[in-house]
Parts: structure tokens; sequence; C-alpha cells
């Protein structure tokens, strides 16, 4: 029997949900839908999603490795807690990761890439920030059009992976406390930069805009806790 945590949760996804479980439960914890600490066990999520426990335990050996699920011995699976140091320490390797690859970029983006990318920001600011799901998504495919260019698969796997884990602590600030608001002329600024082909520029703005989200996102955090 499903357990009583996990019986009121609903998915947008019937057909093929076994290839789209990853996505459907990293959405599930991005939302907090599924909160820290919560347990996921594998017969429930078989229940839930109406799929054999191979692509459950395929899908949950993937979020392990993203950082968003946790297993210990005798305590089963569950959702990762949320702390100051973890997201710390994302941070810090996407300011060393980020703005380079988003130098190169600009430097060498096309018109049609140039273009994705104002059409990626139009749409982030189309969405109103209080649909938290609807915003991450916009807001993941405009950095990612600033940096999809030239990318190469391990830098691509990598950026995902600390997106996947700064994702949960943005989710939080944003249906809280609105942090896409402050971020507004930071997206901007980054939009501009990249169509100017100015690879120090958004270097300096993305590294100065990852700042300013980290230091929003521990402010609203410990007046959380409060």
């Amino acid at each position: 029997m499903m357990s009583e945590q996990l019986r009121p949760v609903e998915t947008p996804l019937s057909a093929g949900l076994g290839r789209d479980l990853v996505g459907v439960i990293r959405r599930m914890i991005l939302s907090g839908r599924l909160p820290a600490g919560q347990r996921l066990m594998p017969r429930d999520l078989q229940d839930m999603f109406g799929v054999s426990v191979i692509p459950v335990r395929e899908a949950l050996r993937t979020l392990e490795a993203e950082g968003l699920v946790t297993t210990a011995h005798r305590r089963g699976t569950r959702v990762s807690s949320l702390s100051l140091d973890e997201l710390r320490d994302v941070y810090a390797l996407r300011r060393m990761i980020e703005p380079p690859l988003a130098s190169r970029a600009a430097e060498a983006a096309t018109p049609k890439q140039i273009l994705l990318a104002r059409n990626a920001f139009e749409a982030m600011e189309a969405t109103d920030g209080e649909q938290v799901e609807a915003w991450l998504q916009a807001h993941s495919a405009f950095h990612w059009a600033l940096l999809d260019v030239e990318l190469g698969e391990v830098s691509a796997r990598v950026v995902r992976q600390l997106w996947s884990v700064s994702d949960r602590y943005v989710a939080m600030s944003l249906s809280a406390f609105r942090v896409d608001k402050p971020a507004r002329h930071d997206h901007m600024a980054l939009l501009d930069a990249f169509e100017a082909s100015d690879g120090p520029r958004i270097a300096l703005e993305l590294e100065e805009h990852l700042h300013l989200v980290e230091a929003s996102i521990i402010g609203d955090f410990q007046e959380s806790l409060e």
C-alpha cells in the first residue's frame, strides 16, 4: 500500500512515464511536493507511477548522483536535506565553472544563438515568478542559452548536476521571497553582454549574478529558520 505521505501527490504524466521518471521526481523535489527528509519507498513509487522496480531504482540512483536524494543503510532513500554548507559549496563551484564558459560562448555566438538567448529571456519575462516550476524551467533555458555554444559533453553534465542542487534553493527562495525580482536586472545585463559578444563582460556579470543569488538565498534561508 502506498504511504500516506506520497498518496496525495499528483503527477502530470501518464504515458511513457518510465522514460521520464527522473524528471518527474526531480520536479516534485524542486517544487517542495517531496520535502527534505521525505522517505522514498521504491514500492510506493512503483504504485504511484505505474512502473516496474527497474526504472524506479535507476531513477533513484540518478537523483542520488545529482545530490537530490540520499541513501543510507537501514534508513532507505530520502530527499536530501537543505544546508547552508551545500548552498555555499555549489555556488562556489558555479562561479568557478560558468563565467569562463559563458565568456567563450558569447565570443563564439552566432546570430541564431543570440536570437535563442533573447527568446529565452523573453519567455522567462513572460512567466510569473509565483509559478515556481514554470519560472525555473524558463530560467534554466535562459542560462543554458548563454552557455550552450560548443559546450562539451562533460561540461554540460557537470553544469546540469550543479543546477539540480542549486534549483532547490532557488525554488525555496522564489516561492517565499520572490528572488526573481532582484535578479531581473542581472538577467538583462547578461543578455546585453551576450548580444554584444562581450566575453569579459558576461563573465563578470555572471559572477556578480551568482553572488547576488547566493546572498539572497542565504538571507531567505536564515529568515525561514527564525
